[in-house]
């Protein structure tokens, strides 16, 4: 996700500050550009700020908040999905993810979605950032990489199977641990590299 820096510092005056400039440039008759540099603030701000008033429109100052395009409800509802997901060990790819998040927004017949989430067919990557900074029960992590057939046969069962025969095996011949040796590897590389995926954050 990407992190916007501020690179002025504009839209940063307090809304008292621009009140009482405002006031100067319509009550008293002052210029705007000598007002805003009385007040150290932008003219062309000072001048959007008075034009309001007269209008008799809403004047505030600073950047609106970027509109989510989900609401808290919709957003729980999928958070509950994605960690019902993890805990069942069928955890989804950052893009399965964005591509089920342009689905639920279809779905919830949104009227705000992004033009760029109709074309990529999928929500973007900075979305997907920001909604995990918001339900932080979630990350992306890279699992384990294991064997298909290691991840079938670690059960209780074979694992139970496996040392009660290794103890015997040990008892009948009594091997000294120069004698034992881990035959079980091959030159074929079975385990494939596993690719970053959305689960449940550890509670610890």
């Amino acid at each position: 996700m990407r992190t916007y820096k501020r690179k002025t510092e504009r839209s940063t005056t307090s809304i008292e500050v621009m009140r009482k400039a405002a006031k100067a440039v319509i009550q008293k008759r002052q210029k705007i550009k000598t007002v805003a540099k009385d007040f150290n603030i932008c003219h062309m701000t000072l001048s959007r700020f008075v034009k309001k008033l007269q209008a008799g429109q809403e004047a505030t100052v600073g950047y609106k908040k970027m509109r989510l395009v989900f609401n808290e409800e919709q957003e729980n509802v999928m958070t509950e999905y994605l960690l019902k997901c993890s805990s069942i060990y069928f955890d989804l790819l950052p893009q399965e993810v964005r591509k089920l998040t342009y689905e639920c927004a279809i779905k919830f017949n949104l009227q705000n979605i992004p033009p760029s989430w109709h074309k990529d067919g999928m929500a973007g990557p900075d979305w997907l950032g920001a909604f995990l900074k918001r339900n932080q029960r979630l990350s992306i992590r890279t699992p384990e990489a294991t064997s298909f057939n290691r991840a079938t046969s670690f059960n209780k069962h074979n694992v139970d199977d496996f040392f009660s025969k290794l103890g015997v095996i040990l008892l009948k011949h009594n091997f000294p641990p120069s004698k034992i040796w881990n035959v079980d590897e091959i030159g074929v590389l079975t385990v494939q590299k596993p690719k970053n995926n959305l689960h449940q954050c550890d509670n610890n």
